[in-house]
């Protein structure tokens, strides 16, 4: 990444080792197209239900040559609290699919010229 990926956690307490599990994730983006300009993930508190648990929404903004990739991860209300390590790994494992799907999309527009 041509800047360091940026972590900003909100309402949630900081976790080195979620910190480090997030990195080890944005390197995994960066393998799958290593011109990545930057990533920079959002770890907030979404709530907190009674039964159902605490509520992790997770936000990761790709920043890639000429366009740029949103993804946002938040529970279902519905569903049961996942913890926020598995939260982050489904909203990296969406972004995963839609950065293969935009690589694709561009080698197509690329090998038709």
């Amino acid at each position: 990444m041509q800047t360091p990926l940026q972590i900003t956690f909100r309402a949630v307490t900081h976790s080195d080792a979620l910190s480090a599990h997030i990195v080890e994730r944005g390197e995994r983006l960066e393998h799958l197209f290593d011109r990545i300009v930057s990533c920079h993930v959002v770890v907030e508190l979404g709530g907190h239900h009674h039964r159902h648990g605490n509520r992790y929404h997770i936000s990761i903004h790709l920043g890639l040559p000429g366009h740029e990739l949103m993804v946002t991860h938040a529970p279902p209300e519905h569903r049961e609290a996942s913890s926020v390590s598995t939260a982050a790994d489904l909203a990296f494992d969406e972004a995963e699919r839609r950065l293969e799907q935009w690589v694709k999309r561009r080698r197509d527009v690329h090998s038709d010229d």
